[in-house]
This record gives structure tokens, sequence and C-alpha cells, in this order.
């Protein structure tokens, strides 16, 4: 062997067999992450022979767009992910983000926001990744255009899941463990994309069961809960939902049966924060109703929806309505004590206009009016205003 044989030989053979022990590690049965690491790794030329992938001006200019064109912290570019994009050939990530920006009708400040969220998105190629990725996604969950960009932007981590490996097992089970068909899936997931980042075993699995047992649910009424409020999956059940299922019980002096019959009804109460909505809510209740622990617990067990008003943008302004259009604040609050429902009227398109109208027909304004403008449909309220008219006296 001459002299160049020799060196070409001493240089490549070290490369080749790393390059195929590479091949046989990522071949193997390994977990996920180790697998996902490696699937689209590609050696270079350059790397193969030692030299450098990309030289430092590449680097420099790739680190430019990021940070200034498109507000990368820089402190992100820090993440070993994120290094590697900077090594692309110049020209690559501003063409790999003017296709996501035209494939999802992207504005410019909502490619920004997901660039910065997560630049390492733009590690994927558009020809052989993220095309494939974003037609699955809108053919599995039926979903139109705006809906996918809307997924994409409150979820796009997503796009760097495997789709065979790690997001279909994850919609197969949801779909079997709440009974779902394709429909129903689709908007559980369009209301909380981010269920699809929960492991099965470690957070899914154990927390629905956990819900359920809690809550004494059958896997119908399970469903239901968690096709309104999907978040739950996500929430913690020893620091989050069971503080807040026990706070309840507490403060209102229900069993766990009412406490469930109220999530059933309205949800979202696990989605309040105790200090802040759920604790002022009921003592802004109880003081301007003046009820007692006992009736508290009944008003709130009629109209568990009260947990998701504002104080001061919806039941103070409806509480003052009521007392100024009776004259009488006592007369007010037991048509309300024994009305929950009446706080859950809008003031603006329902309660003023029909108030109004009233007034204007000669309708004597009392606790049964008011009873009526907050409950009835609008055909209803027409009805009843044309009856109340002509049972008015003729005007002398």
């Amino acid at each position: 062997m001459d002299r160049t044989s020799l060196v070409f030989t001493r240089l490549l053979v070290p490369r080749f067999s790393s390059l195929l022990s590479f091949s046989f590690y990522s071949s193997r049965k390994t977990c996920g992450s180790q697998r996902n690491q490696y699937r689209n790794y590609r050696p270079s030329w350059p790397s193969l022979f030692g030299r450098p992938a990309t030289d430092a001006s590449i680097v420099a200019t790739n680190k430019e767009f990021l940070i200034k064109d498109m507000g990368v912290c820089e402190n992100k570019l820090k993440n070993p992910r994120t290094r590697l994009i900077m090594t692309k050939e110049s020209g690559v990530l501003e063409e790999r983000v003017d296709w996501l920006r035209e494939r999802l009708e992207l504005k410019e400040n909502e490619i920004k926001k997901i660039t910065q969220r997560h630049p390492d998105i733009l590690d994927l190629r558009p020809d052989t990744n993220l095309a494939a990725k974003l037609d699955y996604f809108q053919t599995r969950l039926l979903l139109d255009d705006e809906s996918l960009r809307k997924i994409i932007l409150r979820n796009p981590q997503i796009l760097r899941r495997n789709t065979l490996d790690g997001i279909e097992p994850k919609l197969k089970w949801l779909q079997k463990r709440l009974d779902l068909d394709d429909e129903a899936l689709s908007k559980m997931i369009q209301r909380f994309p981010a269920i699809l980042e929960n492991s099965i075993p470690d957070k899914l699995e154990p927390t629905l069961d956990w819900i359920q047992h809690r809550l004494d649910l059958s896997d119908s009424g399970l469903s239901k809960i968690i096709q309104r409020m999907p978040n739950l999956s996500s929430c913690s059940v020893d620091t989050n939902l069971g503080l807040k299922l026990d706070w309840l019980q507490q403060r209102l002096d229900l069993d766990c049966a009412a406490v469930s019959g109220m999530i059933q009804q309205y949800p979202p109460i696990l989605g309040c924060s105790i200090p802040n909505k759920l604790a002022p809510t009921l003592d802004w209740i109880q003081q301007r109703l003046s009820l007692t622990n006992d009736t508290l617990a009944k008003f709130v067990q009629r109209l568990p929806a009260l947990f998701g008003y504002s104080v001061d943008a919806n039941l103070e302004p409806t509480l003052n309505f009521y007392i100024e259009a009776l004259g009488d604040k006592s007369e007010a609050l037991i048509l309300l004590t024994q009305n929950p429902v009446l706080f859950g009227v809008s003031l603006e398109k329902r309660l003023k206009p029909r108030l109004e109208e009233a007034r204007v027909a000669g309708l004597d304004i009392d606790a049964g009016c008011l009873s009526r403008i907050g409950k009835y449909t609008n055909k209803q309220w027409i009805a009843s205003v044309d009856f109340q008219t002509r049972q008015l006296p003729p005007e002398q």
C-alpha cells in the first residue's frame, strides 16, 4: 500500500467505523427519547472528514437572523438543538420560516412568536418532515386551514413529536378511554392541544382515573367533563385538583356527591384559583346577599356558573340593576336569592333593553316583571308584553 492510500485509510476507517456503530445503535429498540434524538441525523462530508461542518461566518449570520429578525432570546440559542440550527447553510432558516408562514397563513408576529418559543422547529425540513406532519394533523383531526393554524400557534412544539409513535397512540387511547368519535376528539384537541404532550402512563391515565374516582363519575360523566375542560388532564392531583375539591367541601359544608354535582354542572370551577376567584366570589355573594353558610351552599349549587362571573364586571352591576329597578334593596335580595339564574343573563343585551320595553309599554315593574325579563326567551317575552299590555285599563 503506497503512502497516499495509507493516509486515506487511516483517515476514513475510524470515521466509517463510528458511522456504522451509530447506525447499529439507532436501529436497536431503544426508548423513544433516545431513538428520536438520532433519527434525523445526517452526517455531512465535512464532518466525516474531520473538518468543521460550518464556518463561523454562517453561524454568525444565522444567529443575527434569529435574534434581530425573529426576536429570539439569546439564551434560547444556548440550547443544544438551537445551536445545531445555526450551522445550517446560509438562507436555509429564512426559507423554512417563509415556508411555515405560507403553509399556515401566519402573520409576521405569529411566525415570530412560534420561532421565539421554539426556534428548534427550524431544524425540521419542510419536504421530509413538516409537510407530512401538518397533513397528518389536518386529516386525522378533521381540521380546516384556520383550525390547523390555531393549533400550531397554541402548541408549536407538537411539530417536533413523532406522529406514528408519539401522537397517534395518544389519540387512539383518548378515543377509547373517553368513548369519542373523530369529531368529538378533534374538538377536544382544539380546545387544549397540549393534552398531546402528556404521557399516557405517567399523566393521562392516572389523572383521569383519579378524577373519575374522586367525583364518583360514570365513564360518560368523565368524558363530558374532560371534553369540556381537557386541560384538567394536565393539572396536578395533589397540589391542584385535590386541594380545590377539599376546600369547596369544607367552605360550603358539602359531601362528595354535592361537590361532584357542582363540578359536573360547571367543570371550569376546577380551573379557578382559590385565593383569586373561588374565595372572593363566595365571600361577595354571602356578604351582598346576606346569606347564611347553609343558604350560600344551596344558592351556589343551583348556579355553579357563578364562579365564572366577574364580581366587578358582572355580579355587582347586575345586583345594582335589580335594586334600582325595584327601588327596594330587600325586595331585590329576596328575588335574587330565590332565583340565582337571574345573575346569569346579560345586563346589556337582555336586562336593560327589556326593562326599557316594559316601561315604554306601561307595565308595572315589580318582582314578577323582572323575573320574566330575566328568564323568558325572546318569543315568550314578546308574548308576555303583548298580553300584559292588553290587560291594562284603557286610557281616559
